[in-house]
Formats: structure tokens, C-alpha cells, sequence
């Protein structure tokens, strides 16, 4: 039988050095290629950085898409043509760009950092029409609550504070301790899984740091955490009401 998700381990992630290997990113979801992607429901792009030297990401462009930068060590400063300064951010915090009609925007990260960043499709016939913005959340916008299973940090959705132009979405970071959970699941939605530390069992499959996992099955999924893990959690609506941007753009 099928399994109900689909599993890439660090190692079958796009793996990326960039600036002579000061950075180096592995993607659940690369930029596509040649008309192919790997993009899914409303996410369209996924990357894990770690800073291994201090470098920079140059003034560069966005338009349309919604992106979040999630800082889980480390720090960094970020320039936009929109505010015109450069603004730290540490670790713990998000930033949100709505990059609307357009955006220049340049990045520099300081060694030791590790983060993501995530790009939504948040429906390029609406988002291209609206003036960039931009969103810092310090790490005391979040707050952490344990609901006896998890001890659960939520960026977006019923408690969190950040509230997504993307349509339907959540987010959230979950700490779960060695033993039994269950991965409650809603109909409809798509759910994507980053284990940024631990281990998990799920059926057959063990889910080590670094792996990514994205599930559609409608009924709980029971799994072992076999030790203390941190996983962070995506859910997203499975068919998305819009054409997305690889609809519309398919020879991208």
C-alpha cells in the first residue's frame, strides 16, 4: 500500500553551497528548474541555511510572493529599498516580506546563524497590485504554551501573531519529548514537516534532522519520538483557490 506522505531525508534535499561556501542550504523545495518544480499547494519554495562565515546576500529583487525568514540561531541584518535601513534580527525572530509590486532587498548573516526561509503564493493577481511591506516579529512576539502533548510555539494561526496575505495557512514550531504522539490531521490540508532536531518513527520510516516530510492523509497519524525532538510544521490548503504562480508561469 501507498504510504500516506512523502519522506526526503537531508541527502535527497537540493544541497547548495553559495559565496565560496559560507553559506550552504539544503531545499525540501528548490527554485524550479527548467519548468519542472517541486512546488506544492501554496508553498512554492524552501530553504534551511547554516552560516558557516559572515557573508552577504547583495540588493536582489522580489515581487508577488510573500516570504518569511525564521531565525532559529543566530542573527542577521536585512536592507529593503521600502524602509531604507538595515534592521537586525535575532535569534527566535521573523521577518515577513508581502514583496506586492516590488521590492530590493539584500541580507547579511552573521556566521553561526541558522534559518529558513519560505516562500509563499499567496495569489500573484492580488499581491502584485499591493506596495511592498515589510514585518520584523522580535522573539518575544511569540509565546510558547504546552498543551500537555507539545510545547507548541505558533507563528500563524489561532495564536499566533503573524497574520499571512497566503490564504489559509499555519505555522508553527512543536518541542515533543521520547515517546508516543499523534499527528492530528484536518481534511483538506496539506501538511509539510521539517525535524530540525531528534528522531522520529513513523511507520517505517525514521524521520532524522534535516528530513521533511509532507502528508495529505486525512486520519491521525500516530508516530515514536525516540528522542527529544523540535519539529517545525506547515499546514496549507491541499487545492489552493487561485492559479499559482506555477500555473501561470510554467516555463519559469
Amino acid at each position: 500500500t501507498m504510504k500516506p506522505w512523502r519522506y526526503l531525508a537531508k541527502e535527497q534535499q537540493q544541497i547548495m553551497p553559495l559565496f565560496g561556501g559560507a553559506f550552504v542550504e539544503n531545499k525540501p523545495i528548490p527554485f524550479p528548474e527548467r519548468g519542472r518544480t517541486q512546488a506544492y499547494s501554496s508553498l512554492f519554495y524552501w530553504a534551511h541555511l547554516e552560516a558557516y562565515e559572515t557573508s552577504e546576500f547583495p540588493l536582489h529583487p522580489h515581487e508577488g510572493f510573500e516570504i518569511m525568514t525564521f531565525v532559529f540561531e543566530g542573527s542577521l541584518e536585512h536592507y529593503d529599498t521600502a524602509t531604507q535601513v538595515w534592521t537586525p534580527m535575532h535569534e527566535g525572530g521573523v521577518q515577513v516580506i508581502r514583496a506586492g509590486s516590488g521590492v530590493q532587498h539584500a541580507e547579511r548573516i552573521v556566521k553561526g546563524t541558522r534559518l529558513f526561509q519560505i516562500w509563499f503564493d499567496p495569489d500573484f493577481s492580488r499581491s502584485l497590485r499591493e506596495r511592498a511591506s515589510y514585518e520584523d516579529y522580535p522573539p518575544e512576539s511569540f509565546e510558547m504554551y504546552d498543551t500537555g502533548s507539545a510545547k507548541v510555539i505558533e507563528y500563524i494561526g489561532e495564536k499566533g501573531p503573524i497574520l499571512a496575505q497566503t490564504p489559509g495557512i499555519e505555522v508553527m514550531k512543536l518541542r515533543l519529548e521520547k515517546g508516543q504522539h499523534q499527528f492530528k490531521r484536518e481534511a483538506d490540508a496539506t501538511y509539510s514537516y521539517y525535524l530540525l532536531s531528534g528522531q522520529i518513527s513513523l511507520d517505517e520510516t525514521l524521520m532524522q534532522k534535516d528530513g521533511f516530510l509532507v502528508m495529505e492523509a486525512t486520519q491521525a497519524v500516530a508516530c515514536e519520538v525516540l528522542e527529544d525532538a523540535e519539529l517545525f510544521v506547515i499546514k496549507t490548503p491541499t487545492k489552493v483557490g487561485y492559479p499559482r504562480f506555477i500555473e501561470r508561469y510554467p516555463v519559469f
